[in-house]
Protein backbone atom coordinates (compact mmCIF):
# COMPACT_ATOMS: atom_id res chain seq x y z
CA UNK A 1 0.00 0.00 0.00
CA UNK A 2 2.88 2.25 0.77
CA UNK A 3 3.95 1.89 -2.35
CA UNK A 4 0.94 2.45 -3.75
CA UNK A 5 0.89 6.34 -2.16
CA UNK A 6 3.99 6.88 -3.50
CA UNK A 7 2.80 6.40 -6.84
CA UNK A 8 0.13 8.39 -6.58
CA UNK A 9 1.59 11.12 -4.57
CA UNK A 10 4.74 11.54 -7.91
CA UNK A 11 1.87 11.28 -10.02
CA UNK A 12 -0.15 14.67 -8.00
CA UNK A 13 3.56 16.39 -7.77
CA UNK A 14 3.90 16.04 -11.82
CA UNK A 15 0.57 17.07 -11.73
CA UNK A 16 0.25 19.85 -10.05
CA UNK A 17 3.91 21.18 -12.14
CA UNK A 18 2.47 21.18 -15.05
CA UNK A 19 -1.15 5.16 -25.38
CA UNK A 20 -3.04 5.05 -27.83
CA UNK A 21 -2.88 1.74 -29.53
CA UNK A 22 -4.38 1.62 -32.81
CA UNK A 23 -6.93 -1.73 -32.45
CA UNK A 24 -9.24 -2.95 -34.98
CA UNK A 25 -12.91 -4.55 -33.56
CA UNK A 26 -14.92 -6.95 -35.61
CA UNK A 27 -19.17 -6.92 -34.41
CA UNK A 28 -20.90 -10.07 -32.73
CA UNK A 29 -19.09 -12.53 -31.52
CA UNK A 30 -20.24 -13.14 -27.69
CA UNK A 31 -18.67 -16.30 -27.34
CA UNK A 32 -15.97 -16.69 -24.80
CA UNK A 33 -12.91 -17.46 -25.34
CA UNK A 34 -9.16 -17.79 -23.59
CA UNK A 35 -7.42 -14.06 -23.67
CA UNK A 36 -4.51 -14.20 -26.81
CA UNK A 37 -2.19 -11.52 -25.03
CA UNK A 38 -1.72 -10.62 -28.53
CA UNK A 39 -5.59 -9.75 -29.08
CA UNK A 40 -5.55 -8.30 -25.74
CA UNK A 41 -6.16 -4.54 -25.33
CA UNK A 42 -5.85 -2.27 -22.62
CA UNK A 43 -5.62 1.72 -23.69
CA UNK A 44 -5.93 4.64 -21.34
CA UNK A 45 -6.14 8.12 -23.58
CA UNK A 46 -7.40 11.60 -23.62
CA UNK A 47 -9.55 12.76 -26.24
CA UNK A 48 -11.49 16.00 -27.41
CA UNK A 49 -14.83 15.30 -27.15
CA UNK A 50 -17.84 18.44 -27.47
CA UNK A 51 -14.45 20.85 -27.75
CA UNK A 52 -13.08 19.38 -24.26
CA UNK A 53 -10.40 17.17 -23.16
CA UNK A 54 -12.00 13.84 -21.63
CA UNK A 55 -10.55 10.43 -21.08
CA UNK A 56 -11.33 6.89 -22.12
CA UNK A 57 -10.59 3.44 -20.94
CA UNK A 58 -10.54 0.75 -23.22
CA UNK A 59 -10.23 -2.96 -21.76
CA UNK A 60 -10.51 -6.27 -23.32
CA UNK A 61 -9.28 -9.65 -23.75
CA UNK A 62 -9.96 -9.64 -27.40
CA UNK A 63 -9.92 -6.62 -29.88
CA UNK A 64 -12.16 -8.96 -32.19
CA UNK A 65 -15.39 -8.44 -29.65
CA UNK A 66 -17.81 -6.01 -29.95
CA UNK A 67 -18.04 -2.65 -28.58
CA UNK A 68 -19.61 -1.66 -24.54
CA UNK A 69 -19.80 1.57 -24.26
CA UNK A 70 -20.41 2.72 -20.84
CA UNK A 71 -22.45 5.82 -19.82
CA UNK A 72 -21.88 6.25 -15.96
CA UNK A 73 -23.85 7.56 -13.45
CA UNK A 74 -23.94 10.34 -11.13
CA UNK A 75 -24.55 13.03 -12.86
CA UNK A 76 -20.46 12.79 -12.53
CA UNK A 77 -20.14 9.55 -10.93
CA UNK A 78 -17.22 9.10 -13.19
CA UNK A 79 -15.80 5.15 -13.76
CA UNK A 80 -12.32 4.61 -14.80
CA UNK A 81 -11.42 4.12 -11.19
CA UNK A 82 -13.96 1.59 -11.18
CA UNK A 83 -13.16 -0.19 -14.11
CA UNK A 84 -10.86 -3.25 -13.19
CA UNK A 85 -12.26 -4.02 -10.37
CA UNK A 86 -15.80 -4.48 -11.41
CA UNK A 87 -15.55 -5.08 -15.85
CA UNK A 88 -13.11 -8.36 -15.51
CA UNK A 89 -16.31 -10.66 -16.91
CA UNK A 90 -17.49 -8.75 -19.42
CA UNK A 91 -13.89 -7.83 -21.07
CA UNK A 92 -14.12 -11.32 -21.94
CA UNK A 93 -17.10 -10.38 -24.09
CA UNK A 94 -16.66 -7.03 -25.03
CA UNK A 95 -14.12 -4.42 -25.85
CA UNK A 96 -15.55 -2.65 -22.31
CA UNK A 97 -14.75 1.38 -22.77
CA UNK A 98 -15.72 3.61 -19.43
CA UNK A 99 -15.53 7.11 -20.21
CA UNK A 100 -15.43 9.85 -17.30
CA UNK A 101 -18.28 12.14 -18.72
CA UNK A 102 -16.99 15.91 -18.81
CA UNK A 103 -16.29 17.42 -15.14
CA UNK A 104 -15.76 14.41 -13.94
CA UNK A 105 -13.21 11.65 -12.54
CA UNK A 106 -9.76 12.32 -14.93
CA UNK A 107 -12.33 14.49 -17.08
CA UNK A 108 -12.49 17.10 -14.03
CA UNK A 109 -11.71 20.67 -14.67
CA UNK A 110 -11.59 23.88 -12.74
CA UNK A 111 -13.05 25.85 -15.23
CA UNK A 112 -16.02 23.58 -16.46
CA UNK A 113 -18.41 25.80 -18.44
CA UNK A 114 -22.25 25.62 -18.25
CA UNK A 115 -24.14 22.58 -19.31
CA UNK A 116 -27.44 20.61 -19.93
CA UNK A 117 -28.82 16.96 -20.47
CA UNK A 118 -28.23 17.80 -24.36
CA UNK A 119 -24.58 18.33 -23.96
CA UNK A 120 -24.14 14.89 -22.28
CA UNK A 121 -26.05 13.57 -25.24
CA UNK A 122 -24.22 15.37 -28.13
CA UNK A 123 -20.64 14.26 -26.46
CA UNK A 124 -21.88 10.66 -26.05
CA UNK A 125 -22.45 10.36 -30.12
CA UNK A 126 -19.42 12.28 -30.07
CA UNK A 127 -17.65 9.26 -28.35
CA UNK A 128 -19.69 6.36 -30.04
CA UNK A 129 -18.34 8.30 -33.71
CA UNK A 130 -14.97 8.41 -32.29
CA UNK A 131 -14.93 4.38 -31.00
CA UNK A 132 -16.68 2.93 -34.32
CA UNK A 133 -13.66 4.96 -36.22
CA UNK A 134 -11.16 3.76 -33.79
CA UNK A 135 -12.02 0.09 -33.66
CA UNK A 136 -13.45 -0.15 -37.50
CA UNK A 137 -16.82 -1.11 -36.50
CA UNK A 138 -19.84 -0.53 -37.57
CA UNK A 139 -22.15 -0.06 -34.57
CA UNK A 140 -21.44 -0.49 -30.39
CA UNK A 141 -23.50 -1.28 -27.93
CA UNK A 142 -24.24 1.34 -25.83
CA UNK A 143 -24.90 1.01 -22.06
CA UNK A 144 -25.84 3.54 -19.38
CA UNK A 145 -26.46 3.40 -15.39
CA UNK A 146 -28.70 5.77 -13.83
CA UNK A 147 -28.11 9.27 -15.58
CA UNK A 148 -25.92 7.50 -17.91
CA UNK A 149 -29.23 5.36 -18.74
CA UNK A 150 -31.50 8.37 -19.41
CA UNK A 151 -28.63 10.24 -21.40
CA UNK A 152 -28.35 6.70 -22.84
CA UNK A 153 -31.70 5.64 -24.11
CA UNK A 154 -32.05 9.46 -25.44
CA UNK A 155 -29.09 8.60 -27.80
CA UNK A 156 -30.64 5.15 -28.94
CA UNK A 157 -33.96 7.22 -29.63
CA UNK A 158 -32.54 9.53 -31.63
CA UNK A 159 -29.41 7.54 -33.09
CA UNK A 160 -30.18 3.69 -33.54
CA UNK A 161 -27.80 3.50 -36.45
CA UNK A 162 -25.01 3.66 -34.43
CA UNK A 163 -26.06 0.81 -32.19
CA UNK A 164 -26.59 -2.71 -31.66
CA UNK A 165 -28.88 -2.77 -28.80
CA UNK A 166 -29.30 -0.08 -25.56
CA UNK A 167 -28.97 -1.62 -21.85
CA UNK A 168 -30.29 0.55 -19.28
CA UNK A 169 -29.17 -0.24 -15.51
CA UNK A 170 -31.33 1.55 -13.31
CA UNK A 171 -32.28 3.75 -15.13
CA UNK A 172 -33.48 7.48 -14.48
CA UNK A 173 -37.23 6.61 -16.41
CA UNK A 174 -38.94 9.71 -14.85
CA UNK A 175 -37.21 12.20 -12.75
CA UNK A 176 -40.45 13.66 -10.45
CA UNK A 177 -41.81 10.14 -10.14
CA UNK A 178 -38.78 8.53 -8.79
CA UNK A 179 -38.25 11.61 -6.38
CA UNK A 180 -42.14 10.92 -5.14
CA UNK A 181 -42.51 7.49 -5.11
CA UNK A 182 -38.77 7.26 -3.02
CA UNK A 183 -39.79 10.14 -0.65
CA UNK A 184 -43.37 8.24 0.03
CA UNK A 185 -41.35 4.91 0.77
CA UNK A 186 -38.42 5.92 2.78
CA UNK A 187 -41.08 8.00 4.81
CA UNK A 188 -43.70 5.08 5.27
CA UNK A 189 -39.99 3.37 6.67
CA UNK A 190 -38.87 5.96 8.55
CA UNK A 191 -42.44 6.20 10.63
CA UNK A 192 -42.17 2.30 11.69
CA UNK A 193 -38.81 2.97 13.08
CA UNK A 194 -39.18 4.55 16.65
CA UNK A 195 -35.25 5.85 16.35
CA UNK A 196 -36.47 8.16 13.20
CA UNK A 197 -40.37 8.45 13.20
CA UNK A 198 -39.66 11.91 15.06
CA UNK A 199 -37.63 12.68 11.95
CA UNK A 200 -40.32 11.56 9.53
CA UNK A 201 -42.64 13.79 10.99
CA UNK A 202 -40.36 16.78 9.91
CA UNK A 203 -39.16 15.58 6.66
CA UNK A 204 -40.43 16.87 3.41
CA UNK A 205 -39.97 15.87 -0.66
CA UNK A 206 -37.08 19.72 -0.29
CA UNK A 207 -35.40 17.63 2.49
CA UNK A 208 -35.81 14.25 1.64
CA UNK A 209 -34.16 14.88 -1.51
CA UNK A 210 -31.24 17.06 0.24
CA UNK A 211 -30.06 14.07 1.73
CA UNK A 212 -31.64 11.38 -0.52
CA UNK A 213 -28.30 9.47 -0.63
CA UNK A 214 -28.62 9.41 2.98
CA UNK A 215 -32.11 8.24 3.47
CA UNK A 216 -31.99 5.25 1.05
CA UNK A 217 -29.25 3.94 2.64
CA UNK A 218 -30.63 3.75 5.74
CA UNK A 219 -32.89 0.95 4.37
CA UNK A 220 -30.54 -0.67 1.92
CA UNK A 221 -32.53 0.72 -1.20
CA UNK A 222 -29.74 3.21 -2.34
CA UNK A 223 -26.50 1.92 -4.33
CA UNK A 224 -26.37 -1.57 -2.78
CA UNK A 225 -28.44 -3.40 -1.45
CA UNK A 226 -26.36 -6.00 0.29
CA UNK A 227 -22.68 -6.22 1.77
CA UNK A 228 -21.87 -2.45 1.20
CA UNK A 229 -25.11 -0.58 1.79
CA UNK A 230 -23.45 0.93 5.38
CA UNK A 231 -20.02 1.47 3.76
CA UNK A 232 -20.45 2.58 0.24
CA UNK A 233 -17.89 5.76 0.40
CA UNK A 234 -15.05 3.35 2.49
CA UNK A 235 -15.63 0.61 -0.24
CA UNK A 236 -15.65 2.51 -3.71
CA UNK A 237 -12.68 4.85 -2.61
CA UNK A 238 -10.55 1.80 -1.62
CA UNK A 239 -11.73 0.62 -5.32
CA UNK A 240 -10.74 3.73 -6.38
CA UNK A 241 -7.65 4.07 -4.77
CA UNK A 242 -6.31 0.60 -5.83
CA UNK A 243 -7.12 1.79 -9.40
CA UNK A 244 -3.53 2.34 -11.68
CA UNK A 245 -5.89 4.73 -14.05
CA UNK A 246 -6.62 7.45 -11.05
CA UNK A 247 -3.78 9.49 -9.85
CA UNK A 248 -3.90 10.84 -6.18
CA UNK A 249 -5.19 14.28 -7.77
CA UNK A 250 -7.93 12.24 -9.31
CA UNK A 251 -8.91 11.36 -6.41
CA UNK A 252 -8.71 14.45 -4.61
CA UNK A 253 -11.33 16.07 -7.03
CA UNK A 254 -13.16 13.04 -8.03
CA UNK A 255 -16.25 13.94 -5.15
CA UNK A 256 -15.36 17.96 -6.67
CA UNK A 257 -16.34 16.53 -9.92
CA UNK A 258 -19.71 14.78 -8.74
CA UNK A 259 -21.26 17.81 -7.00
CA UNK A 260 -20.62 20.80 -9.57
CA UNK A 261 -21.42 18.25 -12.15
CA UNK A 262 -24.92 17.37 -10.40
CA UNK A 263 -25.50 21.38 -9.23
CA UNK A 264 -25.68 21.77 -12.64
CA UNK A 265 -28.05 19.23 -14.19
CA UNK A 266 -29.91 19.30 -10.64
CA UNK A 267 -32.45 22.34 -12.22
CA UNK A 268 -32.92 19.31 -15.07
CA UNK A 269 -34.06 16.70 -12.79
CA UNK A 270 -37.90 17.14 -12.68
CA UNK A 271 -38.14 17.51 -16.50
CA UNK A 272 -36.10 14.00 -16.93
CA UNK A 273 -38.76 11.49 -19.07
CA UNK A 274 -38.52 8.72 -21.15
CA UNK A 275 -41.78 8.05 -21.59
CA UNK A 276 -41.74 12.08 -24.06
CA UNK A 277 -37.83 11.89 -24.37
CA UNK A 278 -37.61 8.42 -25.84
CA UNK A 279 -40.91 6.94 -26.71
CA UNK A 280 -39.16 4.29 -29.36
CA UNK A 281 -35.69 2.68 -29.79
CA UNK A 282 -35.37 1.16 -32.55
CA UNK A 283 -32.77 -1.44 -31.93
CA UNK A 284 -33.41 -4.17 -28.97
CA UNK A 285 -33.17 -2.52 -25.45
CA UNK A 286 -32.53 -4.90 -22.42
CA UNK A 287 -33.14 -3.11 -18.77
CA UNK A 288 -31.50 -4.58 -15.32
CA UNK A 289 -32.97 -3.72 -12.08
CA UNK A 290 -32.25 -4.25 -8.70
CA UNK A 291 -35.78 -4.44 -6.70
CA UNK A 292 -34.70 -2.70 -4.10
CA UNK A 293 -33.74 -0.02 -6.04
CA UNK A 294 -35.60 3.43 -4.95
CA UNK A 295 -33.13 6.10 -6.91
CA UNK A 296 -35.29 4.46 -9.86
CA UNK A 297 -38.21 2.42 -8.59
CA UNK A 298 -39.20 -0.56 -10.51
CA UNK A 299 -42.65 0.29 -11.54
CA UNK A 300 -41.79 3.45 -13.62
CA UNK A 301 -39.51 1.05 -15.67
CA UNK A 302 -42.34 -1.70 -16.01
CA UNK A 303 -44.68 0.91 -16.79
CA UNK A 304 -41.98 2.75 -19.47
CA UNK A 305 -40.86 -0.81 -20.79
CA UNK A 306 -44.89 -1.61 -21.33
CA UNK A 307 -45.14 1.33 -24.03
CA UNK A 308 -41.93 1.50 -25.70
CA UNK A 309 -41.89 1.07 -28.67
CA UNK A 310 -39.04 -1.39 -30.12
CA UNK A 311 -37.96 -4.78 -32.02
CA UNK A 312 -37.03 -5.98 -28.39
CA UNK A 313 -37.71 -5.18 -25.09
CA UNK A 314 -37.16 -7.18 -21.52
CA UNK A 315 -36.14 -6.48 -17.84
CA UNK A 316 -33.77 -8.78 -15.88
CA UNK A 317 -34.35 -8.20 -12.10
CA UNK A 318 -31.62 -8.93 -8.98
CA UNK A 319 -33.52 -9.93 -6.50
CA UNK A 320 -31.01 -8.94 -3.74
CA UNK A 321 -29.41 -5.57 -5.28
CA UNK A 322 -30.58 -2.14 -5.31
CA UNK A 323 -30.06 0.84 -7.70
CA UNK A 324 -26.30 -0.99 -9.02
CA UNK A 325 -26.43 -5.11 -9.96
CA UNK A 326 -23.38 -4.16 -12.20
CA UNK A 327 -21.46 -3.51 -8.82
CA UNK A 328 -22.94 -5.68 -6.72
CA UNK A 329 -22.65 -8.75 -8.49
CA UNK A 330 -20.82 -8.11 -11.28
CA UNK A 331 -20.12 -11.79 -12.26
CA UNK A 332 -24.17 -12.65 -11.86
CA UNK A 333 -24.61 -9.13 -14.00
CA UNK A 334 -22.14 -10.03 -17.34
CA UNK A 335 -23.83 -13.69 -17.16
CA UNK A 336 -27.33 -12.03 -17.57
CA UNK A 337 -26.15 -9.56 -20.12
CA UNK A 338 -24.73 -11.87 -22.01
CA UNK A 339 -27.25 -14.28 -21.99
CA UNK A 340 -29.97 -12.15 -22.74
CA UNK A 341 -27.71 -10.49 -25.82
CA UNK A 342 -27.42 -14.11 -27.09
CA UNK A 343 -31.18 -15.29 -26.51
CA UNK A 344 -33.24 -15.26 -29.90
Amino acid sequence: MSKLIIRKSNTLILCILFSFIPNCASQNNLKESHADPSSVISSLEKINIGGTDQWILSRGNDIKKPVLLIVHGGPGAASIGFARYFYNELEKHFIVVNWDQRGSGKSFSFFMPEVTPETYVSDTVEVILFLKKKFNTKKVFLMGHSWGGYIGAIVAHRHPEHLLAYIGIGAVVHGEQSARISYEFILNQARKDPALASQANDLTLTSYLENRRKWLNKFGVGMFHGNHRNDEDEFLRGVMFDSPDYSLMNMVTYLPGIWKTSSRIRPFFFKMDLFKEAPEIKVPVYFFSGRFDYYNPGEILEQYVSVLKSPKKSIHWFECCAHAPHFETPDDFAAKLISAIDSK
